[in-house]
This record gives structure tokens, sequence and C-alpha cells, in this order.
């Protein structure tokens, strides 16, 4: 993304009531060489606003580490592993090395409780899938103790494009559930792609459902937009066959447990 359009995005966002930033889609934030440059940028227009960032740690070399602990630039960072084994590891997370993953996740870790600071909180995730589901506890066993936080989490079919790769349970529940509420992410997020293009939903990998630009209109006018508007109200009625991104979505298995989706049923 051009700095002069995260600037604008930036200056959006000033005095509108926002919760946090996530700082990377679809793709690993790291690739971008001014990583740490945009981070500073929005640590500074908007210093009350939490700033999250979810990376596979291929590239969070010791310096990185550094500067975003001592300048205090993430309230939280989600480590994204899925293995606790390298055949395993590097079967799922192809192209990335194990020992070298593992090597920056330590380095980051340690460097945090050297420096005794209590940001950024740090989060270890794994998807719990075919490849990996025997590797759960060891992985858990092995990481938990050094983060504050471990989740295990179900697997995404990314609008059904993708095969089921959940077991047990939530592989029936992703085979036979449905939306039975209103999905809360046009309630909950916008996502905008580097160019510019605001889409639906963090899901949406091509932004089917486009539904603004940051570059021709304001985050407030692209939020409060008729466009968006008709997709909450189609997902309120459940009208979700007529929404070609959300139709084959197994997000509700995220989802259905949680009050947003309770208060509806």
């Amino acid at each position: 993304m051009p700095m002069e359009l995260l600037e604008k995005i930036i200056n959006d966002c000033k005095g509108m009531p926002l919760k946090k930033i996530n700082l990377f889609w679809f793709g690993d934030s790291l690739c971008n060489n001014r990583i740490i440059e945009c981070l500073q940028i929005v640590r500074k227009g908007l210093p009350n606003v939490k700033l999250y960032l979810s990376t596979n740690a291929g590239l969070l070399s010791e310096e990185r580490s550094r500067v975003i602990i001592d300048e205090e630039l993430l309230d939280v960072i989600n480590f994204d592993l899925d293995g606790i084994k390298k055949e395993t590891f590097e079967q799922i997370r192809q192209k990335l090395n194990f020992e070298e993953v593992v090597k920056n996740v330590r380095f980051f870790l340690d460097y945090k409780k050297l420096k005794a600071v209590k940001k950024p909180e740090t989060r270890i995730t794994i998807i719990n899938m075919l490849p990996n589901e025997k590797e759960i506890p060891e992985f858990i066993k092995y990481w938990k103790p050094m983060v504050d936080k471990l989740d295990v989490n179900k697997y995404n079919t990314w609008l059904g494009t993708q095969e089921n790769l959940n077991v047990g349970k939530s592989f029936e529940e992703s085979e036979s559930g449905k939306f039975t509420f209103a999905c809360n992410h046009p309630w909950d997020e916008l996502v905008i792609a580097a160019d510019g293009k605001a889409g639906l939903c963090c899901l949406d990998f091509d932004l089917k459902a486009k539904i603004g630009d940051v570059r021709n209109d304001t985050i407030k006018e692209i939020w409060h937009s008729t466009k968006l508007n008709k997709y909450r109200n189609k997902m309120l009625n459940l009208n979700y066959n007529s929404i070609n991104v959300c139709k084959n979505c197994n997000a509700y298995i995220f989802q259905k447990n949680k009050f947003w989706a309770k208060i509806q049923q």
C-alpha cells in the first residue's frame, strides 16, 4: 500500500470510534520492506487505537523484533504456526523453514521478556486440521508457557473454495450447517486492500463484493453506504443465497456460539 494511501486512511479514522487496526490481509505483512515505517505511521496517527499484526514469522528478523518491542509499536502480535514437527509445518506452511521460524518467534518472546514490558500481547495460533490434528497436544505443551494466549482454531474453507480439512464435530458442522443468523463481519470490520478497494469481509479474498474505494471516499462514507447496508439487510433476512461470496461460506462454525449469534436466535 502506498504510504500516502495509508496516511489518508489514518486521517479518515481520526475522531472515529475505532477499536483496532489489523495491519495485515492476505499475505504476510512482513513482506513489505517498509512495514516498520507503516506501524510507526499508524501508531503516531492513532495512538489510542489498538494495533494488531499477524505473521508467519518467516521474515521476523531480530532487528524488526527489537524495534517493535522497543518502540511499543504493537498492542498484539499473533504468530500463525500450524505444526510442531518440521515435516508437518513445512507441508502446511510451504516455502518456510521450520527452524528459522521457531528461532524468530523464540527471539521475539525472549527479547520481550528481557525488556520486561507488557506490550505487545503475544499470541500463537494453530488451525486444527487433518494434517496436524495429532500434534495439537504437543504444540500446546511446547508453546503455551511462552505466550500470553494460545488459540486452536477451526479450518476455514475460504468461501467454499478450499477442501474442508476440519476434523470431528467441526467437519460435520462445516459440511451440514449454515448461517441461521447475520454474520457479524459487516458490522465489525472493514477490509481495505493495498490498492484502496474496500471489501465486505476478510474472507472475500479477491474482493468480489467490492463496496467502495478509499481513494475516492472516506471510511465513514463507505461504512454507512447504501451498498454495504444492502448486504447487511440481506444477512439480517438470512438471504445468503443472493450474495455470491457468502452462499458457500463456512464461517458460521466460528460464530454460532458467540453472543451476537445467540441474541438473534
